[in-house]
């Protein structure tokens, strides 16, 4: 591989804008390229002042109001209606997404102002569409080369959308770390792009490309550099670690985490890897509070029960916190002894897809969970003293008023030892298993109406009919009530310093 010069430089720019703490993708990529010669300057809108997103909001005594609302005009059919909250929404959004132009405007200083830029990457979010363009074209001005990626893009649906932005060399499809360094030198030389697997252009008005191969060799990567993002501006000092990628269970129907580009296939570092990043984080940044980001993280039970036998031993004092799948076919890793080790070893806040409280919405979904299971489980987690985050899922096709009113009975039953609740409605995201069995048979989901592709924001827009009766509002603000009462209450004094994080 041939080395750049010391004034080869990329810009990075980071549109993850998390309130809470740094990018791990953009951590993991700017490791390997200043390894390899690079000069890496990353530009962050919440460093030039621009808010971060807070994922959950603290629960105010009017939030549920503002819930019920929220619901019944997102299911209305009635185009004054969406309209007027299409347009709340924009009022509402994330002020990076209001200040497109501001942001570009910051954007095309540092282009002009500071030392010469060779290559631009931009980690995109969807919704952040307008800023995208508006980046890229600057960059298309000054003939800056433009690798545009996204968690999303190992969908070839979405690239499609994408790839036509002015000013865009190429999109990034898959885990690319360790190539990177090679695909810029290859970009910045004016190169055949299409030799790298993983990259998506537009030649001859076809699009050409490929979806990079999962990585299966995690050891290999460098430890992930957040030396560049605002520390001073986040409440705590938070590192994100990932044990492995993908999900030990993954066929989830709705899930859209088991195909994004990291997340096809299950893969896990070793035990070691681990240990010894969470020592080098910890000394790097002077923290002990770690967020483990795995969408399973009991997924190898060998490095599960690595962390509650030795994590003290990396991070003396440490605290951490971590998502797990409460399965049922055969040992989980979260029998009560195991929950009261966790929670010895630092672990203080749990998190599951609990989903429903319905065993026939739980079959359809693919879930692999049991509520009995999941009901001791929670309270198990409960009394070793770990707080307990659970999501959950309103709308999926198929779902009736008894499902809904068993999803209520189980939260009222269980809100002693759940202490947050993330509810969202349901989504037809690009990609997932419910995507593409409603390719393959349009006829199998139930209720639904009004299908409409919206390929650029990787989803598909729906309306689910038995929303329309009285019976299911009344049910669905019934379940609202018992989240927003569990999410009204104060978390454990121990977990605090981890509230509103993912």
């Amino acid at each position: 591989m041939v080395v750049p010069s010391q004034s080869s430089r990329v810009l990075f720019v980071d549109l993850n804008n998390f309130a809470r703490y740094p990018t791990q993708s953009v951590g993991y990529l700017v490791a390997p390229l200043r390894q390899a010669g690079w000069t890496v300057e990353v530009f962050s809108p919440f460093s030039t002042g621009v808010s971060g997103v807070v994922r959950e909001p603290p629960v105010r005594p009017w939030s549920l109001a503002l819930e019920r609302i929220g619901y019944r005009t997102a299911i209305s059919r009635s185009p004054i209606v969406r309209q007027m909250r299409k347009a709340a929404a924009a009022l509402a959004a994330p002020q990076l997404a209001r200040a497109t132009r501001w942001v570009a405007r910051r954007f095309v200083q540092r282009l002009d102002d500071g030392a010469q830029v060779n290559a631009v990457l931009i980690s995109a979010y969807l919704m952040y569409h307008p800023l995208c363009e508006a980046m890229a074209a600057a960059c298309a001005e000054r003939g800056i080369p433009v690798l545009l990626g996204s968690a999303a893009f190992a969908q070839p649906e979405v690239v499609r959308e994408w790839l036509p932005m002015r000013g865009v060399t190429a999109i990034a499809a898959g885990e690319l770390e360790l190539e990177l360094p090679e695909i810029l030198r290859a970009m910045t030389a004016g190169e055949d792009l299409t030799q790298f697997p993983g990259l998506w252009v537009s030649k001859d008005c076809e699009l050409k490309g490929s979806v990079a191969p999962p990585r299966p060799a995690l050891d290999r990567l460098p430890f992930p550099d957040y030396s560049d993002f605002p520390w001073e501006r986040y409440p705590n000092r938070i590192v994100p670690v990932i044990t492995g990628r993908g999900c030990g269970w993954g066929i989830c129907t709705f899930c859209s985490d088991v195909v994004t580009a990291a997340g096809r296939t299950y893969r896990s570092r070793s035990p070691e890897s681990v240990l010894e990043e969470l020592r080098y984080q910890a000394e790097r940044y002077q923290t002990k509070l770690f967020a483990f980001t795995d969408l399973k993280l009991n997924s190898n039970l060998d490095l599960w029960h690595t962390l509650i036998e030795r994590f003290q031993d990396a991070v003396p004092g440490g605290r951490w916190i971590g998502a797990v799948h409460i399965g049922t076919n055969g040992p989980n890793g979260l029998s009560r002894e195991e929950l009261q080790a966790a929670g010895r070893a630092g672990m203080v806040r749990l998190t599951t897809g609990l989903e429903a409280g319905s065993h026939n919405l739980l079959k359809i979904m693919r879930k692999g969970t049991d509520l009995g299971v999941t009901s001791r489980c929670l309270h198990d987690a409960s009394e070793a003293g770990i707080s307990v985050r659970t999501t959950m899922i309103v709308g999926y096709p198929g779902e009736s008023v008894e499902d809904l009113i068993q999803t209520r009975d189980f939260l009222r039953a269980h809100g002693s030892c759940i202490e947050r609740v993330v509810l969202n409605r349901f989504q037809i995201m690009t990609g997932t298993a419910f995507h593409r069995q409603l390719e393959d048979k349009p006829g199998r989901a139930p209720g639904l109406s009004q299908l409409t592709p919206n390929h650029r924001m990787a989803q598909l827009e729906h309306h689910y009919l038995p929303a329309d009766s009285r019976p299911y509002r009344r049910a669905i603000d019934e379940v609202l009530a018992e989240v927003h009462a569990i999410n009204r209450r104060p978390i454990m004094a121990i977990a605090r310093d981890f509230e509103g994080v993912m």
